[in-house]
């Protein structure tokens, strides 16, 4: 799924901080709790008049606010946004609406730095949608107040432990991207080297169906004799046709297995000394 609407707010008691997970040794890389890189609030959205439109989930985070772009078309800002960066998903939360938008990070296709807001460019399409078909939307998040970092007290709640001291859109953009790693698109690595589609090694002997000293046990029966599968093509004599047995072979050309005579290879020796001679 590229996105989930979600009507609960976010908690961090719910949440890992990052300075505390950190600090601790996990029993399992794949289990436990959700891992909170940063929270920041007051931020804004900034997406164009036409993917608000045709985003409805989107739009539903708060009602639309006029306002014109850096190309001087028209968009809509939604102020009031809360982001939190966490391990498994990046979330807007609308605390004047009470929705959000969770968003899985391989729907995040590309992200930057652009000023003083971060560029996202979401791929909302399913994953059986044809290339041409894809559903793209950008968004623009501008972090108003400083992101904070969190960590758990004594009795186990959460509370705020200061400014994380860089810029804003920098810890946002940075958190963004840690996050994107933890998270590859799963297509992308079926795809890509290493997936299963270039898992062949031809180096395995007898991988190429050729027969060497290393996979010559393979082909041959208890007694030591040459065994052909059918799906082999033996390759013997000078023309094609099938042998004794009746198996379709291979012919090696004229002259293949034959010896040649002293004075036809001194011919042939001679031959070649006129044509560097002449040439």
């Amino acid at each position: 799924m590229a996105y989930q609407v979600i009507r609960a707010a976010p908690k961090v008691d719910n949440f890992t901080p990052l300075s505390d997970h950190q600090e601790q040794t996990p029993d399992s890389f794949f289990d436990g709790t959700v891992v909170l890189h940063l929270r920041t609030t007051e931020a804004e959205l900034t997406a164009s008049r036409e993917d608000w439109e045709t985003h409805p989930d989107f739009a539903a985070l708060h009602p639309e606010i006029r306002t014109r772009d850096a190309a001087g078309e028209e968009a809509i800002k939604v102020d009031g946004v809360e982001v939190w960066v966490t391990s498994k998903h990046l979330t807007l939360w609308s605390t004047s609406t009470s929705v959000g938008i969770q968003i899985p990070y391989p729907t995040i296709t590309i992200h930057a730095q652009d000023g003083n807001a971060v560029l996202l460019e979401l791929n909302l399409s399913d994953a059986n949608t044809a290339d041409e078909d894809l559903d793209y939307m950008q968004l623009r998040i501008t972090p108003n107040a400083e992101p904070r970092m969190q960590r758990k007290n004594s009795a186990g709640s959460v509370q705020e432990n200061g400014q994380l001291g860089g810029q804003p859109v920098t810890e946002l953009y940075n958190a963004i991207s840690a996050c994107q790693e933890l998270n590859p698109d799963s297509h992308e690595e079926e795809d890509g080297v290493g997936g299963a589609e270039s898992s062949f090694d031809d180096t395995i002997p007898g991988a190429t169906g050729w027969i060497t000293s290393e996979n010559l046990a393979d082909f041959t029966d208890e007694y030591g004799n040459i065994r052909f599968t059918e799906s082999m093509t033996v390759i013997q004599g000078t023309e094609d046709g099938p042998d004794l047995d009746g198996q379709t072979t291979m012919g090696l050309g004229e002259g293949a297995g034959r010896r040649r005579g002293q004075e036809e290879v001194a011919e042939e020796d001679l031959e070649e000394t006129k044509w560097q001679r002449t040439s």
